[in-house]
């Protein structure tokens, strides 16, 4: 006597058998592999990979227009600092930093 299967195990079995064994999916890294990634474009544009804490870390580079005179954020690459009114020589600024919006506005701006 012949039992048929039901056709969803027919379906998964042969979903299955159509699976390529070792074929890795193309998915962006994680965790450590992630953070090497990020170090490694970071530096080969040039700049400073940095980490504030265990979890936070960012690529830090200096800017061409450091020391030069400004009146908001739109006269630098990076920020406009508020107490000195000349651009930041480097982007990010960590920490907390006051600087000038686009509008000319005294804000305080902090990457933590």
């Amino acid at each position: 006597m012949r039992v048929a299967a039901p056709l969803g195990l027919v379906l998964a079995l042969l979903a299955l058998a159509s699976c390529t064994p070792g074929a890795a999916p193309d998915l962006p890294p994680v965790g450590v592999a992630a953070v090497a990634a990020q170090r490694a474009a970071c530096e080969a544009r040039g700049g400073n990979f940095r980490a504030l804490g265990a979890s936070l870390s960012f690529c830090q580079s200096q800017t061409g227009d450091a020391g030069k005179a400004c009146t908001s954020s739109r006269d630098c690459e990076g920020a406009c600092l508020a107490r000195s009114r000349s651009c930041a020589p480097l982007t990010p600024l960590p920490g907390c930093n006051e600087v000038l919006t686009s509008g000319g506005q005294v804000v305080t701006e902090c990457l933590q």
